[in-house]
């Protein structure tokens, strides 16, 4: 017999821990699960040192069956989100739930509360906690363990909301690519630039490396900006990004695309660290970080992550586009073979984003995974 449930706004330490225990409660047993660093989810909560809460708030919810944790959300409202789409939509995010229908209504209907009562009219969602974070729901490809700044989900999990009122409102795709493989692909469209000794490719320049930080965002910004869910980047967290990628990022991560000696195109690689941290249990601390550390400098990961790649809007639709893209992608597949890498991994592409889709199709096949971002009414 089921213990009672119980659903509670977390106010309390013993509230946030519990919260942050539903993860490895949830995915016990999913050998594809990556706990993630305890000390790291820590500080996304925290109204100090997460720079959501420079342009936004949040609530968190748990729920219980008796003394146990079975689900979590979060309700947040987003004012950048709301300044750019004025759609008076709220969003809701880090959502895992056991297969428990009950518990899922519980927490969907806390966090739609939530936000009606501060005038939202749509819940969107899974965001953590903004569209430049984590998004979507696992869907498909549950058997291979997530990538680096990607989420894993249970497949019970979708149906939970779906059977809660949810309906979708768009697909986002990951796409893996075996760099020896994809490359011939990849070169032949680079190929095709009808005037190539206009275009040349650079990689980051790490003595100027805030800089180059701001040039890419820059053009990130002005290239998604038509995008479904685009909210640009603020200062706050452009600070946040240059500090936390800083201490494992190199120049040959990053790459410039550029007309007559000048960036309108860029792409951003990371490496894969979940291959690293699978078996940390959430734990940095003591010692796990030196073996992190170790395999990064040493470069013993055998993946990586492309979640940034775009051009100018001015030269998306010029005759040096597809090219453009295709050099970006090319050089980076090639730098992947010297790191003798398995895979790349490049997401999140939405799903209507034709060009980037046929371009991935063309290299690597069907997607590896798809998540799916979900809509209701309020």
């Amino acid at each position: 017999m089921k213990q009672p449930l119980t659903l509670a706004p977390v106010v309390s330490a013993k509230d946030r821990a519990d919260w942050l225990a539903v993860p490895a409660i949830v995915h016990s047993g999913d050998r594809a699960f990556v706990p993630p660093l305890l000390m790291q989810e820590k500080r996304r909560i925290s109204t100090r040192h997460n720079p959501f809460f420079k342009f936004g708030e949040a609530q968190l919810f748990v729920a219980r069956r008796g003394e146990a944790p079975v689900g979590r959300i979060s309700a947040q409202i987003n004012r950048r989100h709301l300044e750019v789409h004025q759609d008076a939509t709220g969003h809701f995010g880090f959502f895992d739930c056991l297969d428990d229908q009950e518990a899922a209504n519980a927490l969907l209907a806390a966090a739609g509360g939530w936000l009606a009562e501060r005038g939202m009219k749509r819940l969107v969602g899974p965001l953590n906690f903004s569209v430049n974070e984590e998004i979507g729901l696992l869907v498909e490809g549950f058997e291979s363990p997530p990538a680096i700044l990607m989420t894993q989900s249970r497949p019970w999990e979708g149906a939970l909301l779906e059977k809660a009122g949810l309906e979708k409102e768009i697909d986002v795709l990951a796409w893996r690519m075996n760099p020896a493989q994809a490359l011939p692909a990849v070169n032949r469209m680079a190929a095709l630039a009808s005037d190539p000794g206009r275009l040349s490719v650079r990689q980051f320049d790490m003595k100027n490396y805030r800089s180059e930080v701001a040039t890419l965002i820059d053009i990130f910004n002005d290239a998604w900006s038509d995008n479904w869910g685009f909210v640009p980047f603020s200062d706050p967290e452009i600070d946040a990004l240059v500090a936390e990628m800083r201490p494992f990022f190199r120049g040959n991560y990053g790459r410039f695309v550029c007309l007559d000696g000048e960036p309108v195109g860029t792409m951003l690689g990371l490496p894969n660290i979940n291959e690293s941290i699978a078996g940390f249990g959430g734990r940095l601390l003591p010692f796990k970080w030196a073996g992190l550390l170790r395999d990064l400098w040493m470069e013993r990961i055998r993946s990586a992550r492309i979640p940034l790649l775009g051009i100018r809007k001015a030269q998306r639709h010029t005759t040096l586009a597809p090219a453009m893209i295709a050099m970006l992608v090319s050089q980076f597949l090639s730098e992947s073979r010297r790191y003798s890498f398995e895979w790349v991994e490049f997401s999140w592409i939405l799903e209507t984003n034709r060009a980037m889709v046929g371009l991935a199709q063309m290299a690597a096949g069907p997607p590896a995974k798809r998540y799916r971002i979900y809509r209701k009414a309020l």
